[in-house]
């Protein structure tokens, strides 16, 4: 189903048990997670292995070599804004129509929100906080900013040697906080960033189809870097058909085999979701949406 899943956490949630009951096959078309890059950031951050086995990201083995190479994750920043009038008509279009799922929270949001739920995979948000702008005329929203709080997984564990650099860290597994900002106002870098205890990790624009991935590793000292390792993953090229059709309207777009690839596979297995976007996250992320709504007035569907 295409982004947004739905227009509720309500109606996210029939659609996945009707899934269940039905024995059917059902996913977020949330493209971004099949990308060889987003896989490479999975596993390089997480240690996860990889779900969508590209051929030209590090084995297994060399992932986990390098699993946590940027510490205990403890912040996320994402956004992903444009001018939607560049192609959409003000305000005929249907990203503009309340009615018809219009507004930056629907359209916008689930990309930088899976953004940075990818780097929470088994923690949910337990605050957010949202500002944004209404337009009064159609009664959608045009932009939004968020934060969320991840709160610790577990018990935290206090230092016991002080003597020792990394037990005199404070230790607070799961938890960090997330800004992510949304529009159809005005064209943003479009990244995804990612600070952890031991350095960064940036998801380079387009951020919601990306090729390219930049690590630094913190150095000794503050503001000291042991340098930085760039990872290149080039989206397949056109084919002449689609050339001599005029090409595709959106950076990367050939991209969107990697998730059919991956679709193709769960199906011939017989599964009836993604482990590369399980229904767990569609809910959550739907769960934010509809807070982010409320908190800016948005009437529900």
């Amino acid at each position: 189903l295409e982004k947004p899943f739905a227009c509720s956490h309500a109606d996210a949630t029939y659609l996945i048990n009707l899934a269940k009951d039905l024995n059917l096959f059902l996913m977020e078309g949330m493209w971004t997670r099949f990308f060889p890059a987003v896989e490479q950031a999975r596993r390089l951050a997480l240690g996860i292995p990889s779900l969508s086995s590209p051929s030209d990201t590090d084995s297994d083995a060399d992932a986990e070599k390098k699993k946590g190479m940027i510490g205990e994750i403890v912040q996320v920043y994402s956004d992903f804004n444009f001018n939607a009038s560049d192609s959409e008509e003000y305000p005929a279009s249907f990203v503009y129509n309340h009615n018809l799922g219009g507004g930056a929270s629907f359209l916008v949001a689930p990309y930088p929100i899976a953004a940075v739920r990818l780097f929470s995979p088994q923690n949910d948000p337990d605050e957010i906080k949202a500002v944004g702008q209404m337009d009064v005329a159609t009664g959608v929203d045009l932009q939004a900013t968020m934060l969320l709080n991840f709160p610790p997984m577990g018990s935290v564990s206090p230092a016991l040697n002080a003597n020792d650099k990394e037990e005199s860290t404070p230790k607070l597994p799961g938890a960090g906080a997330a800004i992510v900002s949304c529009g159809l106002l005005g064209e943003s870098e479009e990244e995804t960033v990612v600070l952890g205890t031991k350095g960064r990790m940036k998801i380079c624009t387009p951020g919601h189809c990306p090729s390219k991935i930049v690590v630094n590793v913190k150095g000794e000292g503050r503001g000291n870097s042991e340098g930085g390792k760039v990872y290149e993953y080039p989206v397949p090229d056109e084919t002449e058909e689609i050339r001599a059709a005029g090409g595709y309207f959106y950076p990367n777009s050939p991209g969107l085999s990697y998730e059919a690839a991956a679709v193709t596979r769960c199906i011939a297995a017989g599964k009836i979701e993604a482990p590369q976007y399980k229904w767990s996250e569609t809910l959550t992320n739907m769960r934010v949406i509809d807070e982010i709504r409320s908190q800016l007035n948005v009437e529900p569907l």
